[in-house]
This record gives C-alpha cells, sequence and structure tokens, in this order.
C-alpha cells in the first residue's frame, strides 16, 4: 500500500483536485475544460486513488467531494472489470476497497449515497471471491451504537443487497440465495428490533428522534425486500419469512394511524408514507414472483384492502399512492394466472392453485364485489381537484392520454385498470350494478352540482371502460340519441366536464355498438365539438374520438365525403393553435389517417397543411418524437398527391436531407419515417433533378448501418434505377455496388436477396454499362455458387445476375471467373467446367418461370461463345432449354408458337389495369420489362432456333451431328418439333 501511495505523483493529485474544484464553478468555459482534463486521466493509475483521497477527506467542499464520488462511480463500469483496457490493478483495488468500507462515518447523506452505490458496484463484481469481508463488515456495523454509523451501515447494506439481488445468472441466483439463507434471522431480529424502537418511539418521542429511527426501518426494510423476494425459491417454506409477511399488515395498520398524527410535520409525513409504500411493495413483490408463497395471505390482504379502502369512515386515513399501491395488489391477486384452476376444476393438479381459487371464491363475494365496484367508481375515479385546476392552466396536458404504466403510480388509471380487471373477470356479477347506476343517474344534472356531475363523469367513465363486455348490456344507439345528446347541447362551465366525458365515450363505443346509420349524426356532433369556440379538452378529446371513428372497420369514406372539409378545416385550426409536442402528434396523427383514408378526396385541402409543416419542422428541433409525426404525415401527402409530388419537393428535400444523415444525432429517432417518405417521393416521381439525386450521398452510411434497414434502402436505390439509370450508373453506381459487396460478405440470405434484386435491377435497366460496374461483387456470386451452401431461393437470385451479365458482355462473365480461378488457385477451365455443370444441375430447382426463361436464354447465348468446355455439355444446356420452352409454350388450337412471357398488346400477357395506375414507379417498371427486358421481349423458341442455326454454322455439320450424339432421344425429340416449327407471331 506504502509503495502505491508514494509512486503517486503529488502535481498529478493537485491537477485533478483543481479540475474537480474548476468543475462545480459556475464558469461553464472553466467546467468544460475540467471535464475535457478529467476524461483525460480517468484511465491513469493515480485517478481513483486520487479521488478516494478527496471523497474521505471531511474538510474539502461538499461539492468537490460529491462530484469525485461520481466520477468514481462512473469509473467502476468503465475501468473496474479485469478484462477492460485500462483496468485498476489488483493492489489499487484492494486499497480503494478498504478505504470505502473504513469511511463509514461519512457526514453528507448525498456523498454516502454515492460511496453507497459505489461499493455495491464493486460487489457485483468482487463479492465474496475479491471482497469475502464485505458483508461481514457491513452485518457487524448494523449493530453499533453510533446511530450515523449504523445508518450508513445499513444505506450501504441496502444498495449491495439490491445489486447482488439484481444478477440473474443461474449462479448468481445460487449464491444470492446460499447468502439470504445466512444473513436472513440476522438482518429480521435487527429489523424487528428497531421497528419496535419505531413503535415506542412514535407514542413518547419527538419528530426528530422518530424521523431518525424510521430512516434505519426503511433502509432495514428494502433489504428485508429483497431478501425475501429474491433470496428464497420457495418463501413460504421459511417460517421466519412468513413470519415478516405477516407482522407487515400490523405494522402498516399502525403506520397508517400514526400518519394521522402527523400530518403537519411535512418531512416526517413524507418519509412515513415512503415506509408505508416499501410495505406494499414487499407484499406485491412476493405475489409477483411467488405467487403460491403468497396464497397464505390471499384472504388477509382483499381484507385488509376492503376494510380500509372501501369503507367510508376508513378511507380519512390513506394517500394516493398507497391506494394505487393497495388496487394493483388487489388486481394482482384477481389476474394471476397461478391461481387459476382448470375449465374443469378436477382438472388442477396443483393443490396451491385450488386453495388459492377457494379463498378467492370466499373473500371476493358478489357482496364485496358490488361494493368494491360502486366504491372504485364513486371514490378513486372522480376528478380530483388537482385534476380540474391542471384542465384550467394547462389544458393541453390534462387532456394528453395517461398510457404506458401510469397505472402503477397514478390513481385513476390505477383504478380504472383494477375496474375492468374486475369487471372481466366477475362480468355476471358487475354488470347489473353498473346498469343499476347507470338508471340512477339518468336525467340532467343542474349545472351548478358539481360533485354530481364528477360522479357521473366517473360512472361513463367506467362504462366507457366496459364497452366489450356491455355489448349485450346497453343500446348505445337509444342512449346516445335520447340521453347523451341532451347532456352535449349544455353549454354551462361546469358541464364542459361531461361534454368532454360523453364525446370521449363515444370513442369508445364506435366500435363496439354503434349503427352505421347513427354515424353522419356522430360525424357532425363530433364536428360541432371541434369548433374554435369551444373548450380545448373537449376539441381535442373530439379529435381523438374522430380518429377512432376513422380507424373503425365499418368507416365508410363515401359516407364521411360531406364532412371531409370540415373535418380538415377544424384539424389545421386545432394543430395551429396547441403547442404542446405531445398534442401536436396527435392532431397529426389524426390527419394523417384522414389522408390516408381518403387520398385523392384530399389533394384539393393538402396546401394548407404544406405551407404550415415546414414552420412546425424547423420550430421542433429539439422534439424528435413531434418530427417523427410530421413525417409520418408527408408519406400520407406524397401517397395522396400521387405522381404530381415535383411540387413538394422544397418540402420534402430538407426533410429526407436531415433525417437520413447519420452524422445528425435526430438521425436514430427519425431515420424509419425518412426512408418512407423517401421511397414514398422518390416513387412518385416522373424525373429527377440535382437535388433528388444528391440525396444519395447519404445511401453508403445507411448501408453500412446495417440490416435492420436493408430493405428500404434497396428499395429506394431500385426506384433510383428505374427513375434515372444513367445518372444513377455514372455518379453512384460503384460507390454503392462497392459497399453492398462489403456488406454482403456478413448477410443472411433475405439480405442477400435484396442486393441481388439493386444489381439485377441495373443489369435490366442498363445492360453494357451495368455489367462493368457490378463485376467486383460477381467473384463473391459465383464463389457462393460453387460453394453450394446457398439455398434454392439464393441460387436462383445469383443465377439471375449472372445470366443477365452473361446477356451483356460474355467478356465480363470469363473475366469473373478467371478471377475466382485465380483466388481458389485453379485454372479457369476447371472453374467454368464446375460452374457450367452447376448451372445445369441447379436449372431443375428454379420455379419461377421468369428466372427460368433467364436462365435459358443466357445458355442458348453461350452456345455460340466458341468454348469447348460449354459445347461439351451441350447435352444438358438443350435439356434445360427444351423444358423451359415447354413451359412456357401454352397449348393453342390454331398451333401457334406464343412465348407466354413475351408482352404482346391484347394477350393476356398484359396484366390488366396496369395502365390505369397513378404511380410513377410501377408505370416504370411495367415499361421497362416491356420494352428492354428479355424474359418479356425476347420469344425464346425464335433465339434458340437462331442460336443452334448459327452454332451449326460455326462448328460445321458434321461437328455439329456429333455433339447431338450426345443428347438423349427425348430431348432430340423436342429439339426436332422446335427447329421444324415454322412460328407465326412473336417473332424477333
Amino acid at each position: 500500500m506504502a509503495n502505491i501511495q508514494l509512486s503517486v505523483n503529488p502535481s498529478a493529485k493537485a491537477a485533478i483536485f483543481e479540475a474537480l474544484q474548476a468543475g462545480v464553478s459556475e464558469n461553464t468555459a472553466l467546467i468544460k475544460e475540467a471535464e475535457i482534463y478529467l476524461k483525460t486521466v480517468e484511465s491513469t493509475p493515480v485517478f481513483h486513488l486520487t479521488l478516494i483521497e478527496i471523497i474521505t477527506n471531511t474538510s474539502i467542499d461538499v461539492k468537490v467531494r460529491w462530484l469525485a464520488s461520481v466520477y468514481f462511480k462512473n469509473g467502476i463500469d468503465r475501468y473496474w472489470r479485469k478484462n477492460t483496457s485500462n483496468s485498476i490493478p489488483e493492489g489499487e483495488k484492494a486499497i480503494l476497497r478498504q478505504k470505502l468500507i473504513s469511511h463509514i462515518n461519512e457526514p453528507v447523506l448525498q456523498v454516502a449515497t454515492q460511496l453507497a452505490i459505489i461499493i455495491s458496484k464493486i460487489a457485483r463484481y468482487d463479492y465474496p471471491k475479491e471482497w469475502p469481508e464485505l458483508l461481514p463488515s457491513l452485518l457487524h456495523l448494523v449493530r453499533t451504537e453510533d446511530d450515523l454509523v449504523q445508518q450508513r451501515a445499513l444505506l450501504y447494506l441496502h444498495h449491495v443487497t439490491k445489486s447482488l439481488a439484481s444478477k440473474r445468472l443461474a449462479g448468481d441466483r445460487r449464491a444470492f440465495q446460499d447468502l439470504s439463507s445466512e444473513m436472513y434471522s440476522y438482518v429480521y431480529a435487527l429489523y424487528s428490533h428497531i421497528n419496535q424502537t419505531l413503535l415506542q418511539q412514535m407514542e413518547t418521542s419527538n419528530a426528530d428522534i422518530v424521523g431518525a429511527t424510521m430512516e434505519k426501518a426503511l433502509l432495514c426494510l428494502r433489504v428485508m425486500r429483497k431478501l425475501t423476494v429474491h433470496g428464497f425459491k420457495t418463501p413460504h417454506q421459511t417460517n421466519t419469512v412468513m413470519e415478516f409477511v405477516q407482522a407487515s399488515y400490523e405494522r402498516i395498520k399502525n403506520l397508517l394511524q400514526y400518519r394521522q398524527v402527523i400530518l403537519s410535520n411535512d418531512s416526517l409525513l413524507a418519509l412515513c408514507e415512503k415506509y408505508l409504500v416499501v410495505h406494499c411493495k414487499v407484499l406485491r413483490d412476493l405475489l409477483d414472483f411467488h405467487p403460491f408463497s403468497f396464497v397464505p395471505f390471499i384472504r388477509m390482504t382483499v381484507e385488509f384492502v376492503l376494510h380500509y379502502l372501501f369503507k367510508p369512515e376508513n378511507q380519512v386515513l390513506l394517500f394516493d399512492s398507497f391506494v394505487v399501491q393497495s388496487l394493483n395488489l388487489v388486481k394482482g391477486i384477481v389476474l394471476c394466472a397461478e391461481y387459476r384452476p382448470a375449465k374443469v376444476i378436477e382438472d388442477t393438479k396443483e393443490p396451491a392453485t385450488l386453495e388459492a381459487y377457494r379463498i378467492k371464491s370466499e373473500v371476493l363475494t358478489p357482496d364485496s364485489l358490488s361494493l368494491m365496484c360502486r366504491q372504485l367508481i364513486e371514490n378513486y375515479l372522480l376528478l380530483s381537484q388537482e385534476d380540474l385546476h391542471l384542465w384550467e392552466t394547462n389544458p393541453e396536458e390534462f387532456a394528453a392520454e395517461e398510457g404506458g404504466e401510469a397505472w402503477k403510480y397514478s390513481l385513476r388509471p390505477c383504478t380504472g385498470c383494477l375496474f375492468l380487471s374486475l369487471f372481466h373477470e366477475y362480468q355476471s356479477i358487475l354488470s347489473p350494478v353498473l346498469i343499476s347506476m347507470l338508471n340512477e343517474s339518468m336525467g340532467l344534472i343542474p349545472p351548478n352540482d358539481m360533485s354530481r356531475i364528477i360522479k357521473k363523469d366517473a360512472l361513463y367513465n367506467a362504462i366507457g371502460l366496459a364497452a366489450f363486455e356491455l355489448f349485450d348490456e346497453v343500446d348505445f344507439d337509444r342512449w346516445f340519441s335520447q340521453v347523451l345528446l341532451q347532456e352535449l347541447r349544455v353549454k354551462e362551465s361546469n358541464y364542459r366536464i361531461l361534454r368532454r366525458r360523453v364525446v370521449w365515450l363515444l370513442g369508445r363505443w364506435i366500435g363496439v355498438k354503434l349503427s352505421v346509420d347513427l354515424r353522419p349524426l356522430i360525424y357532425e356532433t363530433v364536428l360541432g365539438l371541434m369548433e374554435p369556440g369551444e373548450d380545448l379538452v373537449i376539441r381535442l378529446s373530439s379529435a381523438v374520438t374522430l380518429r377512432s371513428a376513422l380507424d373503425d372497420f365499418e368507416f365508410n369514406a363515401e359516407q364521411f365525403l360531406p364532412y371531409l372539409e370540415r373535418s380538415f378545416s377544424l384539424l389545421f385550426t386545432l394543430l395551429k393553435e396547441t403547442e404542446e409536442c405531445e398534442t401536436k402528434m396527435n392532431v397529426l396523427n389524426v390527419m394523417s389517417l384522414l389522408i390516408e383514408l381518403l387520398g385523392n378526396q384530399m389533394k384539393p385541402f393538402l396546401g394548407t397543411l404544406l405551407q404550415l409543416l415546414p414552420a412546425l419542422w424547423d420550430a421542433s428541433d429539439e422534439h424528435n418524437l413531434l418530427r417523427c409525426a410530421i413525417i409520418s404525415t408527408l408519406v400520407h401527402v406524397v401517397k395522396g398527391v400521387g405522381s404530381n409530388t415535383e411540387d413538394l419537393l422544397h418540402c420534402l428535400l430538407p426533410v429526407v436531407a436531415y433525417s437520413t444523415d447519420s452524422e445528425q444525432p435526430a438521425h436514430v429517432y427519425l431515420l424509419d419515417d425518412a426512408l418512407a417518405l423517401w421511397q414514398a417521393m422518390i416513387e412518385s416521381l416522373s424525373q429527377a433533378n440535382p437535388q433528388v439525386l444528391q440525396l444519395l450521398n447519404n445511401m453508403p452510411q445507411l448501408l453500412e448501418l446495417g440490416s435492420e434497414n436493408l430493405i428500404i434502402c434497396c428499395d429506394i436505390l431500385k426506384a433510383y434505377i428505374y427513375l434515372c439509370p444513367d445518372e444513377f450508373l455514372a455518379m453512384y453506381g460503384s460507390r454503392i455496388v462497392n459497399v453492398l459487396m462489403e456488406q454482403i460478405v456478413d448477410m443472411r440470405p433475405e439480405g442477400e436477396m435484396r442486393v441481388m434484386s439493386v444489381i439485377e435491377s441495373m443489369l435490366v435497366n442498363r445492360p453494357e454499362t451495368a455489367a462493368s460496374i457490378v463485376s467486383p461483387i460477381l467473384p463473391f456470386v459465383v464463389s457462393s455458387l460453387l460453394d453450394g451452401s446457398s439455398t434454392a431461393l439464393i441460387i436462383t437470385s445469383f443465377f439471375s445476375a449472372i445470366s443477365r451479365v452473361v446477356l451483356a458482355s460474355k467478356e465480363i462473365f470469363f473475366q469473373v471467373i478467371a478471377e475466382v480461378a485465380r483466388r481458389e488457385k485453379q485454372t479457369p477451365e476447371f472453374v467454368l467446367d464446375k460452374f457450367m455443370t452447376l448451372w445445369i444441375d441447379k436449372m431443375s430447382s428454379v420455379f419461377a418461370l421468369e428466372k427460368k426463361k433467364l436462365l435459358a436464354i443466357a445458355l442458348a447465348s453461350l452456345l455460340t461463345c466458341q468454348s469447348d468446355i460449354i459445347l461439351d455439355k451441350v447435352c444438358g444446356i438443350f435439356m434445360r432449354i427444351c423444358e423451359t420452352i415447354n413451359d412456357i409454350l401454352p397449348p393453342t388450337d390454331s398451333g401457334e408458337e406464343i412465348d407466354r412471357l413475351v408482352y404482346a398488346p391484347g394477350h393476356v400477357q398484359a396484366d390488366e389495369g396496369e395502365e390505369e395506375v397513378d404511380n410513377e414507379h410501377l408505370k416504370r417498371y411495367i415499361s421497362t420489362r416491356r420494352s428492354v427486358d428479355p424474359v418479356f421481349t425476347l420469344p425464346l423458341p425464335t433465339y434458340f432456333r437462331n442460336q443452334i442455326a448459327q452454332l451449326e454454322a460455326q462448328v460445321g455439320s458434321a461437328r455439329f451431328q456429333d455433339m447431338t450424339q450426345t443428347v438423349d432421344n427425348e430431348t432430340l425429340e423436342m429439339m426436332r418439333n422446335f427447329l421444324s416449327h415454322q412460328p407465326r407471331n412473336n417473332q424477333l
């Protein structure tokens, strides 16, 4: 230790200390310089030793010590593991561990918390092998009489236990279970002693003393929580565990009573509530992780919750976070899969399941369920004064839907989840209760009776949540026409609560039970509530309901057309008037859906939207989710406009360029939507300008990102190839091919097929030019085929590309064969012979007729290249070509020879409706196929006859006759039929 300390350069220590001092200054320039310096020295051997000396020196400014502890904490992840570069030496680690555990009397809680986290991180790596004394030391220190030392020891023990419990490898979990079995009784005894002291102090002592003891009790309880939940495979088999859990109910009862005494002491009240919530979390964790161990506590839990949460006289003891935990506990019991017996109860094999089912049936009786249903609606689903204040002061935040995991911590979402769970499980019991409550509430409430309005809002909320379960119970058409419409017409201020809830209710029931004939009235009602004079919360809720109506399976576009202009205008106004990012996103999503559903009908209204979107884009540079919504809207706009996108380029190009630039940090959020926009834009253009082409500068980096976006990137590249083949190949062809060549080596078969589709698109559009550009990737293609490990689809894709190269330039084909031979240290003749044998063999596994014909045309073209190796295989070549001709010549009564793949106007080859497509890319694709692709322009029988005639002229009749002697009789007979036929159409 002394040697290491002597090796620390005092000047280096002083420099680190000065940098930390600068780091807590108010001078931003000094802070920046300090960060840069500390970054450069954090991997040096002296760094962490210097930090620990600063942290443990209580005479140094607390801000400096805290910053040092943060840097130490971050260094654990980077340099503590043995296999990391610049890892901390083992000798230095031993010194650091010793100094950390010895500084147990840290007076500042913020620094002590950082030290606790540091120790827990090191324990995750080093306990028990390198640091076996850690837990024995902490367990000894938690028994000390020194309050500060005991509190810090409990704090360290809590974080260490939490860290060790979070390890998930099987060996680590077994080690933690062994540790728990050793220390559980010791920690529980300590916790019982602290808690007993706390109970005595709650009756006699002042708040400061109670608070100090309660802090220790809370830390100890957190340790017990991890040991209980993660330290035992079957907690119910350990008596101490069950004793601890059972005692929790009495402790909760005492704490709830004590909370009423300290309502005026904010700090102690907050600590008491936190302590209560952790008690609830112990019960919830046991239920989640060990449901069978929780079976003995089902009755106790439900009865406890019924007593405190659903009896009005006890509700004064409660607070929101405790209610949330309690309701979620009941929900967990109701929904627990382990507590569900088989449909035939006698078939259930697990006794604990039957026991849980029995207890649930006894405590969740019709009376208790009815009580819970009513109390949930009348007490816990109510809008609070805080909600109403938020409505007044920030209506957009109030209108934001509480989704995700809000039920875990927010009262109304939590109540809604429990209500829906109960209703789903006990529908036959609770449906009459809810219908009875609805019947009791019929009739208009006086506008000044706010209490009844809020209760009715909660009731309507419940009916909306249970809409699917109430399908057969509620005649919604009648209810809407006779009751809800009347409530919507009341304009008094208080009634906005009900009007907002009614329009929300419409959105919930539209997809459940609403007649088609009533939809025009719904549209009229919803749009009326979106008018600028209405309350903003009601307008936003109406927009959400409009989206539900548009997104419904029974939506009829023709029925909605009379409301189209008004709806778009109102949404546009709402978009301009709102300020919050999330609100604008929601409105944009409704507009996007409208554009998607009504397409061409939207064209007259898109101009006004496009005037707003660029400004909205510029103003949302810090809100990437809003920008995603803008891009998504633009995608729908482009698709709605169809083939008239040129006028939108001034708006689209900057968005695509920015969002697909991999050097922009925001691209990780925007890329998926931006690629969809890029594809939609490029496929709708009739010509490309220089700015459109410049977007391709972003493509190589996107391809290098990996396979996640490969499919859409390849589709974009193909769209460019068909849009402007000459410019694409000249400016970007070689660069793109080189990137694809680097990536294809590590791709899966799906990726290889996408890459080859790009290569083949180049060869289709400009065969001669493209053959030279794609040649660098072809040796990989040939080698992969010869390797024999590719799937049938990949083989077809590879041979298709090679076939097009053969048709474009046989010279390049033979150069590729020679390059493969050089790489594999073989002769070109050997590789060519092996490749041609493979080609002939694998053609039988090519099932797509277009691909099969392409391969046959390429084989026929090779007949006249004057290669003896190829001529030696004429038997196989003739057989495959004849098989393909048989496949593409349908039988005809007139005896006409019609290549079914060659396009001829008036024949069945022309796909019906192709001329009516409103997509420029599809038009170009069809046109190219019909005009330049040999598969669709070249009749194979005629081409085969011509090649045979040319071959005979090249080799002479005698040798040609000798070659045909090697052909089997069946193939020879087919050849004679083709060669003697005089075709009357599809001529070259």
